[in-house]
């Protein structure tokens, strides 16, 4: 079993945190949670940064590989060069020393026996041979940013950043693509790789269009492993939105910014982020020194910043170094806007819709004007399964909200007595992505009509904070 490998390699090793984090994924793999625990919390901030940002699988398990390749090998020498030992020594014994060796005596073989006894820590350090430095050169060589491509639109702008921004760090600068509807851009989990520029070994740019109509070429296909990250990058680009907004929030109500994600992921009535999601603990202090500094956008950058960072901080930003200028891509606050004439319910970033779903409405009894989500309630009067579903959003205070329901038929249809009516899947989604605080605004004619709902293996993911419900109160919403 490999982790018999790994349990010999975390004794000689008890400060590689990745090893203790591979450890405890074989132990979750044979259903021992007691000791997976244990030395998850041996791994520390490995066990954030890859089980909770969900780093494609392929990067560890090739990690693990090397480790226990690596393990394999220097137990193997370690067995050759004992070996050779015990022939050593048992020639000094016999008072015949090798002919290889004139002169080897006691003295000697006990000091190779010490040497061989000791760890040999050497190897690991040894250029091209450490796992760890492979991990970062992935990690860090690889940078995404995504542009508009459509309506006259080609992505020209984020092509040019992509080539402002490679160098000798910086191996890949991948363009993704969002589609244009109108004034909107749309994000989705899977966009298309559109440009990739590379820097080859004599430090030289080259850029390749993975576009046929816009290169008129046959282009090559892009790699699995940059798909792979492509996706990941999405997925922690929606993290870092909803936490972004959360800070947001929490500063408006507090005055002072957050210290932690604990303060935003409180129980009910104090619970900003419902949920939390893999990556966030480990993008908080990027965003909160973005935040302080004014170099990320808060709604429309009120805070005074440039919106650029300097380059002085570029290195303090490792949570985003995957980022092209190494901040968050979605850096406007998060919004919410129903469209009444077509029944959608979008969550926004500035001009980009990042989730565009079917709701039910009242027709004329949904007010229109601007809210935001005062109020944020898991299984509203302690049910998931009745009239307001398993999640509810009130609306500054009103009884209207944004909630769930027992009739899922009525979505797409005007059956409600005013309030937004969405599917199970969908509002608990969009209950995880927008904090409290969250604008809405409700209008008609506002959206495209293109539904972006992801696949249920590409929807958001997250972990519910406890005690969300509210057993204190009846809500009364028009449903």
């Amino acid at each position: 079993m490999q982790n018999t490998h790994l349990r010999t390699y975390v004794k000689k090793h008890p400060d590689n945190k990745m090893a203790w984090y591979l450890l405890g994924k074989e132990y979750l793999g044979e259903g021992q949670e007691a000791k997976a625990n244990y030395c998850f919390q041996q791994a520390g901030e490995v066990y954030e940064a890859f089980e909770r940002s969900k780093a494609p699988a392929d990067i560890w398990v090739d990690y693990q590989e090397k480790l226990v390749e690596m393990a394999e090998q220097k137990e193997k020498k370690h067995r050759v060069r004992k070996m050779w030992l015990t022939l050593l020594m048992l020639l000094v014994l016999a008072g015949l020393p090798p002919a290889d060796a004139p002169g080897f005596n006691r003295d000697a073989a006990e000091a190779l026996a010490s040497a061989l006894e000791s760890t040999d820590d050497s190897m690991d350090s040894e250029s091209g041979n450490n796992p760890m430095e492979d991990l970062a050169l992935v990690a860090n060589s690889n940078v995404f940013t995504a542009g508009a491509f459509g309506g006259g639109a080609k992505g020209e702008a984020a092509l040019a950043a992509a080539w402002s921004g490679s160098g000798a760090k910086v191996q890949t600068s991948a363009v993704l693509g969002m589609q244009v509807a109108g004034n909107w851009t749309l994000w989705k989990r899977n966009m298309a790789v559109k440009y990739i520029v590379q820097t080859n070994s004599s430090g030289k740019l080259t850029a390749q269009s993975y576009d046929a109509k816009q290169c008129n070429c046959e282009p090559p296909e892009v790699s699995p492993e940059i798909k792979r990250l492509a996706q990941a990058w999405t997925a922690k680009q929606e993290a870092a939105a909803a936490l972004s907004s959360a800070m947001i929030t929490y500063k408006k109500q507090h005055g002072s910014w957050p210290k932690s994600v604990a303060q935003l992921a409180q129980p009910f009535p104090n619970n900003i982020l419902g949920e939390t999601a893999p990556g966030m603990t480990r993008m908080f202090p990027a965003l909160l020194a973005m935040h302080q500094q004014g170099r990320i956008r808060n709604g429309k950058n009120t805070d005074g910043g440039t919106g650029e960072a300097p380059d002085s901080q570029q290195g303090k930003n490792a949570a985003f170094v995957d980022t092209l200028g190494g901040k968050p891509f979605l850096q406007d606050r998060l919004e919410i806007i129903v469209d009444k004439s077509r029944h959608k319910l979008a969550l926004i970033s500035g001009d980009t819709i990042i989730r565009n779903y079917e709701v039910g409405l009242g027709g004329d009894r949904t007010p229109e004007g601007s809210f935001v989500i005062s109020d944020k309630v898991v299984n509203p009067n302690g049910r998931s399964n009745g009239e307001f579903g398993s999640r509810g959003m009130q609306l500054s205070d009103t009884n209207y909200a944004i909630h769930g329901t027992n009739e899922p038929n009525s979505i797409g249809l005007d059956e409600s007595l005013g309030c937004v009516r969405m599917s199970t899947e969908d509002v608990e989604e969009l209950f995880a992505l927008a904090p409290q605080g969250t604008p809405v605004r409700i209008g008609k004619d506002l959206l495209p009509e293109t539904p972006m709902v992801p696949e249920a293996k590409d929807r958001y993911r997250y972990t519910l904070v406890p005690k969300q419900n509210n057993p204190n109160k009846t809500y009364h919403w028009l449903n």
